[in-house]
């Protein structure tokens, strides 16, 4: 006799379901941290690779280059702020000049004269004007100078990053090689530890499918095989990933279709009772879907999608008819037969008795074969 595998009850369901999602993902995040890990092994330095391979005289004119184009920017913002306030000074000096020159003019009209200490202010102010649009004028003509200058720095610039960059070129050729070997050898080190787990994973799914530690063999299993797949989609390039995507999803259809065809050509014992237990239950022929009319619905009609909305039949003890043996009109398969052991009904393709208890083994393989 097979050994009864119990469902439990629904809270205890429903945590089976939840710790196998909390247990998927841990191994999803551990799984990561070790990725992490293997990620810091050092590949090529491309700074070191440039400061040994070009040539040292760019180097040092771009260091050089760079510095005097700081002390320029330096000069010219130092220069820049001279000018402002000469120019604020000269803003005052013009203001003070014209409060004079119109105290001026009222004396004049008044027919008197400045006193001496508001012609010396006056002579004073006008001597701090010109002095100060002389010094405007030469700080304007520095500054020209110096953003000559920068812009002779920025053209050297140019040149030397032109220079610089026909140099470099070897270099980021081989800085691309080794990089790509690197990324190769990430890619092996990560494989090297993931793929013997996916393995072991696909052993564990093949021997526990629909055993007892099967929730946790599918979480691991499949937070193992979605890091595979990260990997592989971040270390290969895509034109080779999309073929072993596709290539691994056509492998995975392919082998649930297959198990899907055996099934259906050589049903399992479980999968068979299954069937049979739903088709009863809903009064229907399990092997050609035909209504099983007996009983107190001999006479009716009804399909799957109208099953529901049919009224209970109330059934009178004392008038009842007898159960009887029933063979389905259509496909012509015994659906209910004579107990051997009680003499009562039971159902042909169900291994049990409901009256006596009766277990009969093989009855599931033994109808499906006739």
């Amino acid at each position: 006799m097979k050994t009864k595998k119990h469902r439990g009850s629904f809270m205890l369901r429903a945590m089976v379901f939840g710790f196998s999602i909390a247990v998927g993902l841990l191994a999803f995040w551990l799984l990561g941290y070790i990725i992490q890990d293997i990620d810091r092994v050092k590949g090529p330095d491309y700074s070191q690779m440039l400061e040994v391979g070009l040539p040292q005289s760019l180097q040092n004119e771009r260091r050089s280059l760079a510095a005097e184009l700081v002390d320029r920017k330096q000069q010219i913002e130092s220069t820049e702020q001279r000018r402002r306030l000469t120019a604020q000074t000269t803003s005052d000096s013009q203001q003070t000049i014209n409060q004079l020159l119109e105290l001026k003019r009222n004396a004049d009209q008044n027919e008197t004269s400045l006193s001496e200490g508001q012609q010396q202010a006056l002579t004073d102010s006008l001597q701090l004007f010109l002095s100060n649009q002389n010094q405007t004028q030469t700080l304007n003509a520095e500054l020209s100078n110096l953003n000559d200058d920068l812009n002779d720095v920025k053209e050297k610039q140019r040149q030397n990053a032109a220079a610089i960059t026909l140099a470099s070129q070897p270099i980021n050729d081989e800085y691309k090689k080794l990089h790509e070997q690197h990324q190769w050898k990430l890619a092996a080190y990560k494989l090297g530890m993931l793929i013997p787990m996916l393995l072991v994973c696909g052993l564990l799914f093949l021997r526990q499918a629909g055993g007892t530690y099967a929730m946790l063999v599918y979480a691991i299993s499949g937070a193992v095989a979605l890091r595979v797949l990260l990997v592989m989609h971040d270390h290969f390039p895509a034109i080779y990933f999309k073929y072993i995507l596709i290539g691994l999803s056509l492998s995975i259809a392919t082998g649930v279709l297959v198990r899907l065809l055996r099934l259906v050509a050589k049903p399992s014992r479980d999968w068979l009772l299954r069937q049979y237990r739903e088709a009863y239950a809903n009064f229907f022929c399990p092997i050609c879907d035909f209504p099983i009319q007996r009983g107190p619905l001999k006479y009716a009609a009804w399909t799957r999608r109208s099953l529901k909305k049919h009224t209970p039949v109330p059934i009178n003890g004392s008038t009842a008819a007898p159960d009887q043996p029933y063979t389905c009109p259509c496909c012509e398969t015994p659906l209910f037969q004579t107990c051997e052991k009680c003499g009562g009904v039971r159902h042909s393709l169900l291994p049990a008795c409901e009256k006596c208890g009766d277990v009969r083994g093989n009855s599931v393989q033994a109808s499906a074969s006739e």
